[in-house]
């Protein structure tokens, strides 16, 4: 007996997780777009493709029935209702849908229908997530935790030096959303891209950093005095993005310019787009940088745990870095669900399972297996207090 699998949504990253999943699942993918499911098929030629949107309960409803677990990558803005879709239907539920609603809202109906839900499972939010969670568990007392994460070319392409292997839209909200990070103990909204610094990591080099709002349930979750998330590019391309800003050509309501009414963000994309489009065919790779630090106090010594992960464009199957690290690590909890290695019913953000000895060496282990190595390492020092 094989266990099944209902992936829904079938975009850069849905095809990487229900390629992932039908190594050993009998794996259903569903999508609105023929074209998605296309690519899925050719990425995962074993799994079933069904053409059907994700609000169609006509659809949904006999594939929920059949499926052991059931994982998602649709746009943020449907991500709650199919939350609460696949929880009626009972079925575990692994998600990358990055919505705007408080997902723990549905905590009480996941008890009630006695299943386990693990949202906002991908590499960013996601791991992050889960290793600010284990580095906050491994410590009685949290200082600072931070997450360093960015998704950038291999190569810098002046004058951005940034390529993008998802919409530009998502990518222009980050650098606009006031971004949420802890002070003092206490949650702060700060300026987009703001606190702008340079670091230097691990087989890359120096990058910039900047504030970006990608804490997410971690606000809630871990107690530490200060926390936040930097994203990463190339030294050089937040000071062009200010401009870009600064000149209005990220703002929603629509302004006379050059004589018609426009929308003058949907103008910057359709602009954006072409230069920062990565063209595999051409020689572009896209890296995966990801470092997460959690310091703090066990006892009376100060401890800091960290994670490194570096990844490369995959040249045996095409799979850009970023949706291979989200994909995996949202295929990797499902299979955590179908094994009962999480079991209690509820919807369990990523950092509050961190704390399982079990299942975090079995995550660990599972993305070592695909290639992608967090590089774990601890510092102490003895008796500061």
């Amino acid at each position: 007996w094989t266990m099944k699998a209902l992936q829904i949504g079938a975009g850069l990253v849905g095809r990487i997780i229900a390629a992932d999943l039908s190594r050993d699942f009998e794996t259903t993918v569903v999508d609105f777009d023929p074209k998605n499911l296309e690519e899925a098929r050719k990425l995962a030629p074993k799994a079933r493709v069904v053409q059907g949107s994700c609000t169609d309960e006509a659809v949904l409803a006999p594939l929920l029935e059949e499926a052991d677990v059931v994982t998602a990558g649709v746009p943020g803005r449907l991500g709650y209702g199919l939350m609460e879709r696949v929880i009626r239907a009972g079925k575990p539920y692994s998600d990358i849908s990055f919505m705007a609603e408080d997902f723990e809202a549905l905590d009480g109906l996941a008890r009630e229908a006695g299943c386990a839900v693990v949202p906002d499972m991908g590499v960013a939010p996601g791991m992050s997530n889960f290793l600010v969670g284990r580095g906050a568990a491994l410590l009685e007392e949290v200082e600072e935790a931070v997450i360093y994460v960015g998704g950038i070319p291999e190569r810098k392409v002046p004058p951005f030096n940034y390529q993008v292997t998802w919409s530009p839209e998502d990518v222009i909200e980050e650098y606009t959303r006031p971004a949420r990070c802890v002070r003092d103990g206490a949650v702060r909204e700060v300026e987009a891209m703001g606190e702008l610094n340079q670091r230097e990591f691990p087989r890359v080099g120096v990058l910039e950093t900047f504030i970006t709002d990608g804490l997410r349930s971690l606000v809630k979750n871990v107690k530490a005095r200060t926390m936040e998330e930097r994203t990463l590019r190339w030294p050089g391309h937040v000071e062009q993005i200010r401009l870009l800003r600064d000149m209005g050509l990220f703002d929603t309501e629509p302004r006379n310019l050059g004589g018609a009414s426009v929308v003058p963000r949907k103008v910057a994309c359709d602009l954006l787009f072409p230069l920062w489009k990565m063209d595999p065919d051409a020689g572009d790779r896209d890296l995966t940088v990801m470092q997460v630090e959690v310091t703090g106090f066990k006892g009376r010594d100060r401890v800091t745990h960290r994670w490194d992960l570096f990844d490369r464009y995959d040249e045996a199957t095409g799979m850009y870095s970023m949706g291979r690290c989200t994909g995996s690590s949202c295929a990797i909890f499902a299979r955590a669900l179908a094994q009962g290695r999480i079991s209690r019913p509820g919807v369990h953000a990523p950092e509050v399972l961190a704390g399982d000895d079990a299942l975090y060496d079995f995550v660990l282990e599972q993305q070592s297996a695909r290639g992608l190595r967090y590089v774990e390492s601890t510092r102490v020092v003895r008796d500061v207090r």
